[in-house]
């Protein structure tokens, strides 16, 4: 394994530990307000998410688990993507009418949407890298542009609410709203590049973007810290 693919699997480790422990300090803040829980949600999802990726990039010896491996990957983070969602949902709507059964149902529309393709075109893995000892997997172009568009797109529409949530707060909670808009452009920059990098093969690309989400984990976890 080389050094750039063990550089990505320690940078995703880091993120599998930071943000599992980010969404436990999330949920004890106010374990019983489901910003906090969609927050921990959020980020148990992408720990869990970035630890079957760890895993996978392991499996050197039999490549039979490793597309299904990665596929629980993909879904995990969109889970993830959906739950951090409904956090605007709250923020903008109120806990109970977010809770509500019209907005659980456009969660899972879009949750579904987001994965169904991973069924239809299911990924492969390059053989000829794993012989050399590097699990590299390869989405089909159609859905992989698909699947992009889709985060960017529910990522901006996050973005954009979580500033103009902002403008209806004061004093602490309108601070409180501003970290998690900083924070998740940094996390959006770094699913941004963390997805480049995959589209142009670039391990270093992709290690910047880690790092990034893990910036952007933290800016988030200062959001809930707000006194």
């Amino acid at each position: 394994m080389d050094i750039m693919n063990i550089l990505k699997i320690i940078t995703a480790i880091i993120t599998v530990i930071l943000a599992f422990i980010v969404g436990i300090i999330e949920l004890k803040k106010n374990p019983e307000y489901w910003l906090n829980r969609w927050f921990a949600l959020f980020f148990s999802a992408i720990s869990l998410g970035f630890l079957f990726y760890t895993i996978y990039h392991f499996i050197l010896f039999n490549p039979a688990p490793i597309i299904p491996l990665m596929i629980t990957a993909q879904i995990l983070y969109h889970l993830g993507l959906v739950s951090v969602l409904m956090t605007v949902f709250v923020l903008d709507y109120s806990e109970t009418v977010a809770m509500s059964v019209k907005y659980l149902l456009i969660i899972l529309v879009i949750f579904i949407l987001s994965i169904f393709g991973y069924f239809i075109w299911i990924p492969t893995l390059n053989m000829e890298r794993f012989e050399q000892g590097i699990v590299d997997t390869e989405t089909p172009l159609a859905w992989y542009i698909y699947v992009s568009i889709f985060r960017i797109a529910i990522l901006i529409y996050i973005l954009y609410k979580f500033w103009s949530i902002s403008k209806k707060f004061e004093g602490e909670e309108k601070t409180r709203v501003l970290w998690f808009f900083i924070g998740s452009i940094v996390n959006v920059a770094g699913i941004f590049m963390n997805m480049l990098g995959g589209i142009i093969s670039s391990l270093l690309l992709e290690i910047i973007g880690l790092a990034l989400f893990n910036v952007g984990a933290l800016l988030t976890l200062k959001g809930f810290l707000v006194k």
